[in-house]
């Protein structure tokens, strides 16, 4: 057990809050979470070490693996609590919509990131920045975007990603339908040179906080956010409609016509995005059924 496990479990043992169940939940939920710190390359040394960058990158990889808002608004329940009891309520803010992550009402929030050129241009490093241009361009999690390797990618109409870069081992091909995609596949391929968009002095935990620390300084918070916008403008070239987050018709409003071309859609950015069920589409697209 580690030191910020092990601060864990004595901050929820000293503090019993709530019944037997949400005290075994809590606990439970706060030693996974320092398991995941961990592993995006924080090791913090005791429970007061937290900060804001931990909690933006917690939220990244929980965004980052399509966990539904009411997962996620459970584990910010967890860290307000560990904040609290360590008397670090400012690390996290008291309200979840600043994270993207809709209140309870059931009402759907767009978490789709508009790219802003000229926050884009504040951070130093080119890998980072190549990186951030495939997300916005193809939709890739941050995490394939910077095990992305040109030279293995590229073909003559598609890019496809290689099992080992992509969550859950599951390969999959992404169409190369814009003159812009192709400049961006080019710019990558420059600042690649052969290998990846992690530095050959680096590992991936080491680039990772790199990332975290210059997006986060440069105002580009969630980067996540670009996948969402990428479904969403997938959606109107294929459909010719706006989706209904952004909008656009739900499916009591649509056409016969219409219905048939939003399933059609869903089912081809599901898979362009590397999902292997239509319904999460719902959490970029919004509920066509509902």
């Amino acid at each position: 057990m580690d030191n910020l496990t092990m601060d864990l479990v004595q901050l929820c043992r000293r503090n019993r809050d709530g019944s037997y169940g949400t005290q075994k939940n809590r606990q439970r939920g706060l030693t996974a979470i320092a398991g995941e710190l961990d592993s995006l390359g924080y090791k913090l040394p005791s429970t007061r070490s937290i900060k804001p960058k931990h909690v933006a990158a917690l939220i990244e990889k929980w965004q980052g693996s399509d966990l539904d808002d009411a997962t996620i608004r459970n584990r910010l329940t967890w860290l307000r609590w560990w904040a609290e009891k360590v008397d670090k309520r400012s690390v996290i803010s008291r309200d979840n919509a600043d994270y993207g992550v809709a209140a309870r009402t059931g009402a759907d929030i767009n978490r789709a990131k508009t790219f802003k050129l000229e926050k884009y241009r504040k951070i130093p490093c080119a890998h980072i920045r190549a990186a951030i241009l495939l997300q916005a361009s193809f939709g890739l999690r941050r995490e394939e975007a910077m095990k992305f390797r040109p030279d293995v990618a590229l073909r003559n109409d598609h890019i496809a990603l290689k099992a080992s870069w992509t969550k859950g081992g599951r390969p999959r091909t992404i169409p190369i339908t814009t003159d812009m995609q192709r400049r961006v596949l080019q710019r990558v391929s420059r600042v690649a040179k052969g290998g990846s968009l992690i530095p050959a002095n680096l590992t991936y935990a080491e680039q990772l906080k790199r990332y975290e620390y210059q997006t986060l300084n440069a105002g580009m918070r969630n980067t996540h956010g670009f996948r969402h916008a990428y479904a969403q403008h997938r959606y109107e070239a294929l459909t010719g409609m706006q989706c209904p987050l952004n909008g656009g018709k739900r499916w009591q409003e649509m056409t016969a016509q219409e219905r048939q071309a939003d399933r059609a859609a869903r089912r081809q950015i599901s898979g362009e995005l590397g999902h292997g069920r239509l319904e999460v589409t719902d959490t970029y697209l919004g509920r066509a059924l509902s």
